[in-house]
């Protein structure tokens, strides 16, 4: 049985992936790098131990610079080309597993706060993270050993 992914619809799969993080984590990493600390974060952090550990100045700034750190990985992957090669798709394994720590993040956040519906949404984007990673890695095996086009 063959159970390789046509070089096409590896391709597609890999690039719809790389540019859908490109936009998650550009998206928000440039406009909270653009808009800064909004007026509503004390409210709603304030009184957690992240007020004082390591403090809603920091604790924002870190989310921002996880967010854009996970856009630079990923502008890394598709400038590569990562998409395109039968080569092992590094750079976008990273972005996925360094999403991981950063929907962590923003799930842990959540929870701080009580917001129990938006902690479930970061598990559900954890989640498809993880499935992604999974069909990454996989296309990985497949690179490494070709391809059975038929």
């Amino acid at each position: 049985m063959n159970t390789s992914v046509n070089p096409a619809i590896r391709s597609g799969a890999l690039l719809a992936i790389n540019l859908m993080l490109l936009m998650v984590w550009g998206f928000a990493g440039i406009d909270k790098l653009r808009s800064g600390i909004p007026a509503w974060f004390d409210d709603k952090f304030g009184a957690t131990f992240l007020a004082s550990f390591p403090g809603l100045s920091a604790t924002f700034w870190l989310l921002t610079a996880a967010e854009l750190a996970a856009f630079l990985l990923a502008g890394i992957a598709l400038f590569r080309g990562e998409f395109i090669r039968r080569s092992t798709p590094i750079w976008l394994m990273s972005t996925l597993v360094w999403s991981l720590f950063v929907f962590l993040q923003l799930a842990l956040g959540q929870w701080l706060t009580a917001d129990f519906n938006g902690t479930f949404q970061m598990f559900v984007y954890f989640g498809i993270t993880l499935l992604m990673l999974q069909f990454t890695m996989n296309t990985r095996r497949e690179a490494k050993s070709g391809y059975d086009i038929e």
